[in-house]
């Protein structure tokens, strides 16, 4: 769908898909009138059939039942909009570069289909409706799986020519030195903070503590702030390292964009209480901004529906990347 076909102001069927979910919800003005979440299938080389065989299928019922005007879809890697493809994506959904998903969903369900980047439409969802609501400019971040990440500026959100511009934060460079990551460079902050990460920090951490919680849990980062919040010696030693490396992450982004707030979402920050003001402290140190200590970290407010929120408004507002 080019941006000269985005506009649309009847209902946006939104799609927004995550690493194990598909969410979906009916947007009609400022409001979701109707919202599902299923689970995808991760049998090896069934992931992608199953992304396109459950988009279609939830769209053809809700079609049958709704007036839609259009249909959008959020989902991770560099996705170029106009012409409806994943350009380049790391790990799954690897299968789904190059296809034409917009020309395909559009053929498919009979409506013009937006794609765009997952964390784009995220931020651009608590931009208009959630935390960033009434500021102009913004940097967002999704914690979770990986990192992701998107900024507004000036009321609109960066996408530029190349379809990369903002979405790039989790690949920044926090340890020269640290392990790779999955996009190939060395120490980025998504490979610290991670998923993937803390699971590995855990394992590394009980081979010296032999009292921890952890060793009678799985290794998962809801695990880990489980163990925190039990006041776990080594989970709170790693939550601690999570929210500096967090904040060192936050403020290079800071110093790249100067935010009025950095909006903070994705399922790590149902524990935030552990971390948030840890990373508040870190950044008000550290970011040179006039004045010092002037950017808020806050957390998101609209959880699952933020991506779906944020399809939604690029459809009624093509005109509203930089």
């Amino acid at each position: 769908m080019t941006d000269e076909g985005c506009s649309a102001q009847g209902a946006v069927l939104a799609f927004d898909v995550g690493g194990t979910r598909i969410k979906t919800g009916i947007i009609q003005g400022d409001t979701m009138i109707r919202g599902e979440v299923v689970a995808l299938n991760h049998t090896a080389g069934a992931h992608t059939d199953d992304v396109l065989s459950r988009i279609i299928n939830m769209g053809r019922s809700v079609l049958a039942q709704h007036e839609i005007s259009a249909i959008g879809l959020s989902i991770r890697g560099i996705v170029d909009p106009q012409s409806g493809m994943i350009l380049d994506v790391n790990e799954t959904l690897r299968e789904l570069i190059h296809v034409p998903l917009g020309e395909q969903l559009s053929r498919e369900l009979g409506r013009p289909v937006l794609v765009e980047n997952d964390a784009r439409m995220y931020a651009l969802g608590e931009f208009t409706h959630g935390a960033g609501r009434g500021d102009k400019n913004i940097v967002c971040l999704t914690l979770g799986t990986g990192v992701g990440s998107s900024v507004v500026i000036n009321g609109r959100v960066l996408r530029g020519q190349r379809s990369m511009r903002g979405i790039l934060g989790g690949h920044i460079t926090i340890q020269a030195d640290g392990p790779r990551c999955s996009c190939g460079n060395m120490g980025c902050l998504e490979v610290l903070i991670g998923t993937a990460a803390l699971s590995r920090q855990i394992e590394e951490g009980l081979t010296s503590d032999s009292t921890s919680i952890l060793h009678t849990t799985d290794h998962t980062p809801r695990h880990l702030f489980a163990a925190a919040d039990q006041h776990d010696r080594l989970a709170l030693s790693i939550v601690d390292r999570f929210a500096r490396h967090l904040g060192c992450g936050i403020v290079s982004l800071i110093h790249a964009y100067d935010p009025d707030v950095v909006v903070l979402g994705g399922g790590f920050m149902h524990s935030h209480h552990l971390f948030l003001s840890a990373v508040q402290a870190y950044v008000s140190a550290h970011a040179w901004t006039i004045p010092r200590g002037r950017v808020v970290v806050m957390p998101a407010t609209l959880g699952d529906t933020a991506a779906l929120f944020g399809v939604a408004q690029a459809i009624f507002h093509p005109d509203i990347y930089l």
